[in-house]
Formats: C-alpha cells, structure tokens, sequence
C-alpha cells in the first residue's frame, strides 16, 4: 500500500483530495499536514511514497519543502498545486524534483492522469531495485560460496564489498548445513523458503550449495541451536516428506570463520551415512555422546562388519571402541559369549587380509579363547586392526583408482537426476559416508561439490558452443527445474545463463555493482 501526504492549509482542499484519492481501486494510506514545516514533522516519524503539497503556505511554503524534502528523501515522488498566479513558483519548484503539478482548481480527470504517471514512476524505480538487489545478493551468494570452498585472500578481498556493519553476513553467527535427498532444493527451493520462515520466526539467510545442500546463516547468539535445527527436521519431515540431516557450527566471532566452520560441518554431515537415526550433530560436541540409548550387539556387529568390508578405519576404531566399552561395563555376558563376538570380529578382519592363511587364523583365535581376562581378548582384537589399518594402508593406490573410476562415472553420468553418494559408492564397493571422506581426501573437494562443479562447466560448454535452449541444457547436466538451474548458475559463476551467452564475463557483471 502507497502512502501519500497531502499538504495545504485549507483543510477544505485536502478533503477534496482525499475524495479524489478514495474513488481510484487502489487503497491509500493516507495523511495529512497544514503546512511545510508540520510536514517535515510527520514525514520524520513516517514513510512516505507520495507528497502533494500545495504552492503558498504560512511557516514553510511548497517550494522550501520540496528543496528540504529532495535532499532528505530523494526517492520521494513530490506534485506541487498552484493556481494561474503561482504558476512561476511551480516551474521553479520543477529544480528540486518535483515531477509534475496540478493546477487548482483541481480538475479529477487531470489529477487522476498525474497520480497515475506518478504510480508508474514508483513501479519502475521499485523494479530496478528489486532487480539491483537481486543482482547484488546474486553476486554476494557467488563469492560467499567461492569463499566458503576457498577461504582465500582473494575471495576475502571481494567478499569485503558486500561486509558493512549492518549486512547479514556481519551479523552471522552461526552456520546450519542442511543435507537432503532427491534433489529437494532444486524442486522445493522456491516454495519452502517462506514457510521455513514461518515455521522458525526467525529471520536466516538461505543459500543454495546444490540440489542436496544448503546453507542457513542464523544471527541470533542465544538460541538453543540444537533445538532449531530439530524442528527444522520435523518441519522437512512432515511438509516435505523428506528426512534431512543437520550439522550445526559453532559460535562465530566474525564472517571470517565461515570457511573453517564450514569444513567442518562437512565432515560432520558424513557422519549421517554412520549414524542414519541421528539428524543433528553438533560441531564441537562428540557425536556418540548424543545418543541416548546404547546400540543393540547385532547393531554394532553389523557396522564393525560394514566397517572391515568397506576398509573403512576410523569408523572401525569408533564402533570397536562402543563395542570395547559395553562390555567392560556390563558384568551380565559370559566369558564364552564375549570370547565369541571379539572371534568374529578376529576372523573377519584376517578373510580381508591376503597375508593371513586359515592356519594363522586358526591360532590367533585358538589364542584368544585361552585368554583368562578381558583386556587380553581385546589386545589381540586390537593387534588386528592395526595390521589392518597397515594393510589398508598400503593399498591406498587402490583408493586412488577407486576415486579415478568414481570421477569417470560422474563425467559420463552427470546428466542423471538422482547421481549421489549411494549410487557412487555402490560402483566401486565401498560405504557411502567412506567413499564420501576419501573423495574429499583426495580432491579437496566433496562428491556433491564435484558433481555440480561437473554439471556447471558443461552447462558452460554448451552455452558458448552450441544454440541450445537454455531449458534443454538445464535438462542435459541433470537439472529438472529449469529456474533452478539458472539460479544456480547464477551463484556459480556470478552471471546469468542469458549474459554467458552473450559472451559477458564475471568481472563485467561485478562490475556493475
């Protein structure tokens, strides 16, 4: 709703403008002053789109309060109402920004002309603004993210224009990394931003990683962040029928922690191919302490397995760690029974390691029966994964071809919608959350980072080398949603699909901010 101060002493001429004002379809807030100088007073307590003021008043006359009012509100639409005799007033008043006048008396047909060429004026300058903002968060989204990735004096360096005091990412205190499935950023992104919103009455600022991440900025010290993000689950949980992982930074002193908060959100994120019942980690926090009820023996035992089966170390040390601790704390097993599972464990780390014969299994396990106490079982237990962890080391070549053949699946795949960690790791055997750690090792880069990095540059090749519809490549490198991919796009290379095209560069469309 516009808002419209009608200034003149004769209250008489101010409800006939009013009356004017209340016969047009548009609804009007509508105030009023008697002369320049209460007009002054109210414009200071109030916003206002549209002055119409009147050419001789007593205090302050029309003239003055447009020359007072262009100097302090240079965006405000000011119409002067001046009779035949006033007329050399009102040309002089046209120098200070005065866009049109109305001779009194008023005529309605003539009023409702200038107040519709006045409308149009306010419509116009609102658009390029929100179009200036558009590009402007556009390019800050496009060097944060760069920043994130990079953390380099460079892209400090450009990411400083868009860092005054008031901006959000100054006011930043906090980091959520939000990871999902399917592609629900690219389909929901639109719709959900708003009733997120809602949900949280909070204000964040939302950026889009990929179609399965993204990233809030929160600015509030206090709040439970823990809570937040659990509500922000059962929010995707019940509107999206999505189930999302959330890994929450710690307190930041300045936007300049962003990039090492940031890498470690990352790797937490990992953790939901380990811990598929937890949907919030806490950076900072150990994550086994925020597992309220034990796991189950069968539970462990099947992770150690997928641990050994999938080479995967540093989750192998964690659940035999869970493992080690049950049952030092809990007196109710039988000797036999413990002997048993740590057996189990003892065998199949040895079928893993090709050095080993059935003959050397045999006496290794033969060895830990005899054992009389606990801490002997879990010795040789321990012996074993640390041979393991020394023969996994040595085929560490074999990652690197499991990453190279990764890599080459991404490059022929990358137009297929539904291509992540599972289906990735399913090619070269190995867990997801593992294949997900060694590829980011390996590359620096993580698997979701690669693929769109993959996709972007494609898209790129096929705008500057071919006449294809922009919705066709968005369909080409994996993207349903063609406003998505344009966005993305967008925030990738900080310009547009359309000025790609057109052969325009980055530094070109930074530079027009």
């Amino acid at each position: 709703m516009l808002t419209i101060l009608i200034v003149d002493d004769e209250k008489l001429e101010r409800n006939g403008i009013k009356f004017l004002l209340k016969r047009e379809q548009e609804e009007f807030n509508i105030l009023e002053a008697g002369n320049g100088k209460d007009a002054l007073g109210v414009l200071a307590t109030h916003h206002v789109d549209i002055l119409f003021s009147d050419v001789k008043m007593p205090y302050m006359n029309g003239l003055e309060l447009a020359r007072q009012v262009k100097e302090m509100y240079p965006d405000m639409e000011l119409v002067i109402f001046s009779g035949y005799n006033d007329f050399s007033y009102a040309r002089e008043a046209l120098r200070y920004g005065v866009v049109d006048y109305v001779l009194k008396p008023v005529d309605p047909d003539e009023f409702k002309k200038t107040l519709d060429r006045v409308r149009k004026n306010i419509c116009v300058r609102m658009e390029e603004k929100q179009k200036q903002e558009r590009r402007t968060d556009y390019l800050m989204k496009y060097f944060l993210i760069e920043y994130l990735y990079k953390g380099t004096g460079e892209t400090e360096e450009r990411l400083m224009k868009f860092a005054d005091a008031d901006s959000f990412l100054c006011r930043s205190v906090r980091m959520i990394l939000v990871g999902a499935a399917n592609g629900l950023f690219e389909t929901e992104e639109e719709h959900f931003i708003s009733s997120l919103r809602e949900q949280l009455q909070r204000e964040f600022y939302y950026i889009n990683l990929n179609s399965n991440e993204s990233l809030l900025l929160f600015t509030e010290k206090y709040t439970d962040y823990k809570t937040l993000a659990e509500s922000m689950y059962i929010f995707f949980q019940k509107q999206y029928d999505s189930e999302c992982y959330f890994a929450v930074s710690e307190p930041m002193k300045s936007w300049q922690d962003m990039p090492v908060q940031f890498r470690i959100l990352e790797n937490l994120m990992e953790e939901q191919f380990y811990q598929p019942g937890q949907h919030v980690f806490l950076a900072g926090i150990e994550q086994e302490q925020e597992i309220e009820q034990p796991m189950e023996d069968a539970e462990i035992m099947e992770q150690i397995s997928k641990d050994i089966r999938y080479r995967d170390i540093s989750h192998l040390r964690m659940d035999f760690q869970k493992l080690e601790q049950k049952y030092r704390r809990d007196k109710q097993f039988s000797e036999m029974y413990v002997k048993f599972v740590f057996s189990g464990i003892l065998k199949e780390i040895y079928e893993q390691l090709a050095t080993v014969d059935e003959k050397t299994l045999s006496k290794k396990v033969e060895r830990l029966y005899r054992c009389r106490k606990i801490g002997d079982v879990l010795d040789i237990v321990s012996e074993a994964v640390e041979e393991f962890d020394a023969a996994v080391r040595e085929q560490e070549n074999g990652f690197r071809e499991e990453i190279t053949a990764v890599k080459s699946y991404i490059l022929h795949h990358y137009g297929e919608k539904n291509i992540g960690a599972e289906t990735l790791a399913a090619q070269v055997y190995l867990s997801p959350g593992y294949l997900s750690a060694i590829f980011k090792e390996e590359t620096g880069v993580t698997l979701n980072r690669y693929i769109r990095e993959v996709r972007m540059s494609k898209a790129k090749e096929l705008l500057e080398n071919t006449n294809m519809k922009i919705t066709q490549i968005a369909k080409e490198v994996g993207f349903s949603n063609s406003s998505y991919f344009c966005r993305s796009f967008r925030e990738y290379f900080g310009n547009s699909p359309e000025s790609c095209r057109k052969g325009k560069t980055d530094e070109e469309t930074s530079s027009d901010i």
